[in-house]
């Protein structure tokens, strides 16, 4: 019996006899839907792509049809070239690659030749592969947006590929990082004063008649100001490069002094802008004391901030300079070398002082004291000191030093920052003021001048203050919230005459670019772990140190499980953040999965506690946990706002912390759950490593991946470690069941933080690092 169907699967579009002749109910479908519109049933090509577009995409939506090719069908395409396939029938290779699923085309071998590079005009050396072009040629909104003729069109459409091609066309599999790795790459040099600059950024400017313009690249400081170009405008222009020049090399630091022996060391980059640039050879005689000096003043107030890539800070020469005066053969009556150019450069010092006499040269470093350090700003740190003759009659030494007006404070620390505030930037603040305390070190607590949060612990209002009182200042906040105190308010609490120390909290691997010359506003870094000291102490001319910070937390008086709704008689993991620190670092949906992972739903006897404050409804993170949670009444969510005590209580209350974070910079509350003496599961990555291995916590492994745009502030050139989570539900598992190793372990981790991070411990760190800021030990 003939179905009533069956003319719907009849080939008779445009006729029989045609290859790829169109069904019935194809034809029908180029009628009715829009978007088959473009197509035409006479061209063979259209009815090629149209028989693909089924193959790949429709099939699965038209169950009750099949669209079978005929043998003269398969007979042409088998009897096509590769080459002639793509090029004649791109839009059919389009639909293929957006589908895995068995294919006409399947013997054609098509992806070899797929990945060879594209025959199209464009930037020679940016060689895309050829079936990226096929399907950008035949898609409208892609076409519009890339042009892959261009470096910024190329650049778009492998973003574009990494973010979402690659999961729209699923048949093809392709990295570009061959590519970057070869446009990326930096050529070696035999000179030494030739700055890194990939073959990439020549592609871009020599696109772009405005970079052509603006940077000459065959000389020194063309090449230094596209790189800081680059390095402002990166981000915005060319968002899917990661490439950040990493520092210039370290020949350009080096000090050459002058031929006529002013005394005054230049370094070679400064030297070769001036010869580079017409108006500061003009302007600049490095020949003479005045030139040079003036050369130096410049930098400081233009030129740094003009060539950003070159970090280097005039104070830095102050040493040499020291260093020099006192080189073996140097008299100790000489007056200083750099005093004497001074005095040979000005008529009136020549006139009025006779180095030749020992009353002349006490009179020209007096002169100095009290009048030519106001005069000559840049080497204004340096003090001389007369050491008047001794009884053998040799005669009077000049003693230089590096003299700093903070010093004309009382000793002691302000600490601005959040001191008041319920969350870790606060609890910094506070551990801070007991650290010196204990070491009978005076200091202040500063709230920063500027929007922040509640300030709802009163433990620390005795030390609070308005104004500075001391001569160091520590500021116990992350970098962009320095950058913004500078901005609303409290830039005078950083211009002020102290002894500037950044205890910056940071939680990823790179000092970002945006944050820019931002490391200059203090003079040292203090970095709570190895890991962010190793972030900071990439930029170079601001000295890094590691100085750990302290743990340490009240007694817990009532931790009772009944006052935060918690099951009294089961073994409680627990999790904890702060909705303000970015959940995607957090990570707690993975803690969740690895839970759920170690204990099957039907597990009794065990419960995930999700702690959480300031989190915000409108997250997608938040959101998942709360799902989760619905759909697992072992997971219970505590979200309300707790004092510190009532904190100790909750942690006290439970058994055992979860940390599966991406990244820490210290990981406070890891140390404060393994001081308590819990278990920690964590994750083998960042700050917390400085505490936890195998002896102290159960360790996590994971991949380390790169962040993408909305992961975190700053992602660009960022990366994270991914833990592990079956390796998670093992280890908690192990935490549940093995009850001897818990206790050795927490009790292990218990006796590390109290060893490294008692307030005791961070006292004598603190008092150590001071006790040299004071004796004028100020490298790292």
């Amino acid at each position: 019996m003939t179905k009533t169907t069956e003319w719907l699967d009849q080939a008779r579009h445009p006729s029989e006899g045609e290859r790829f002749a169109l069904p019935s109910a194809v034809y029908f479908l180029l009628k009715f839907r829009a978007d088959l519109a473009e197509f035409s049933c006479k061209t063979l090509t259209d009815r090629i792509a149209l028989y693909l577009w089924w193959e790949s995409v429709a099939r699965t939506d038209y169950p009750d049809f099949d669209w079978k090719p005929r043998s003269q069908d398969l007979a042409y395409v088998e009897q096509l070239d590769n080459a002639t396939l793509i090029s004649e029938h791109p839009r059919s290779i389009a639909y293929w690659l957006k589908s895995t699923a068995p294919s006409i085309l399947d013997g054609k071998h098509l992806t070899a030749t797929l990945l060879e590079p594209a025959d199209i005009d464009g930037p020679s050396g940016f060689d895309l592969p050829a079936f990226l072009s096929v399907i950008v040629e035949n898609r409208t909104d892609l076409k519009q947006v890339f042009d892959l003729t261009t470096v910024a069109g190329r650049l778009g459409c492998v973003s574009w590929w990494q973010e979402r091609g690659q999961v729209e066309y699923p048949r093809i599999a392709w990295s570009p990082a061959e590519i970057f790795h070869a446009l990326l790459e930096t050529h070696e040099s035999s000179n030494a004063d030739e700055v890194p600059c990939p073959r990439l950024l020549h592609l871009i400017r020599n696109e772009r008649a405005d970079l052509r313009q603006a940077y000459d690249l065959e000389t020194f400081g063309g090449r230094i100001a596209f790189l800081g170009w680059w390095r402002d405008h990166r981000k915005d222009q060319y968002p899917s490069i990661r490439w950040i020049l990493s520092g210039v090399p370290e020949g350009l630091f080096e000090l050459e002094d002058s031929d006529n022996a002013t005394g005054i060391p230049l370094p070679r980059f400064l030297i070769l802008m001036c010869r580079d640039r017409a108006d500061l050879r003009q302007a600049f005689d490095l020949k003479t004391l005045t030139g040079r000096l003036a050369a130096l003043t410049w930098w400081d107030s233009e030129g740094q901030f003009a060539y950003p890539v070159i970090q280097w800070s005039t104070n830095t020469l102050l040493p040499t300079l020291l260093a020099s005066e006192s080189a073996p053969g140097t008299p100790a009556s000489a007056v200083p070398r750099f005093l004497e150019s001074i005095r040979q450069d000005r008529a009136d010092l020549t006139a009025t002082f006779d180095t030749s006499t020992e009353a002349g040269a006490t009179e020209l470093v007096r002169w100095w004291q009290n009048h030519g350090r106001n005069e000559y700003p840049t080497l204004g740190s340096i003090s001389i000191a007369t050491v008047s003759a001794n009884s053998h009659g040799s005669g009077n030494q000049y003693v230089m030093s590096i003299e700093r007006a903070w010093r004309a404070r009382p000793f002691g620390v302000n600490i601005v920052g959040f001191p008041q505030g319920v969350l870790g930037l606060g609890e910094d603040a506070r551990m801070a003021s007991k650290a010196l305390g204990l070491s009978a070190i005076p200091c202040a607590l500063i709230n920063a001048p500027m929007a922040g949060p509640a300030k709802l612990d009163t433990s620390v209002d005795h030390l609070l203050s308005v104004n500075l009182k001391y001569g160091l200042s520590v500021f116990c906040l992350p970098p962009p919230e320095m950058l913004r105190l500078s901005l609303e308010g409290g830039r005078n609490l950083i211009e002020a005459d102290t002894y500037k120390i950044g205890a910056w909290p940071w939680e990823l691997p790179q000092w970002p670019s945006a944050f820019g010359q931002l490391h200059r506003l203090v003079d040292e870094i203090w970095a709570q772990s190895r890991f962010v000291q190793s972030a900071f102490a990439r930029q170079g001319d601001t000295a890094v140190h590691h100085v750990p910070m302290a743990v340490n937390i009240p007694a817990p008086v009532n931790p009772d499980r009944s006052r935060f709704g918690l099951p009294s008689n089961e073994f409680l993991f627990y999790l904890m953040f702060d909705g303000n620190s970015w959940l995607t670092r957090k990570n707690p949906i993975a803690g969740i999965h690895a839970f759920q992972k170690a204990f099957g739903a039907q597990t009794s006897g065990v419960s995930l506690i999700v702690k959480a404050m300031n989190v915000r409804d409108s997250d997608p993170t938040w959101r998942a946990v709360c799902e989760l949670a619905a759909q697992d009444p072992r997971i219970r969510i505590v979200s309300e706002r707790l004092s510190r005590q009532d904190t100790v209580d909750f942690m006290a209350a439970c058994d055992a912390y979860i940390s599966l974070h991406r990244s820490e910079g210290f990981g406070r509350v890891i140390a404060e759950a393994m001081l308590l003496g819990q278990p920690v599961v964590v994750t083998n990555f960042s700050g917390n490593v400085d505490f936890c291995d195998e002896q102290t916590s159960f360790l996590v492994d994971g991949d380390l991946v790169p962040l993408r745009a909305g992961d975190y502030l700053f992602y660009e050139g960022q990366y994270w470690c991914d833990p592990d989570v079956s390796t998670a539900a093992e280890q908690i598992r192990t935490v549940f069941e093995d009850k001897d190793r818990r206790k050795r372990v927490a009790k292990a981790g218990q006796a590390r933080i109290v060893r490294d991070y008692s307030i005791e411990a961070v006292a004598r760190a603190y008092a150590d690092r001071l006790a040299e800021i004071k004796a004028g030990v100020v490298s790292p």
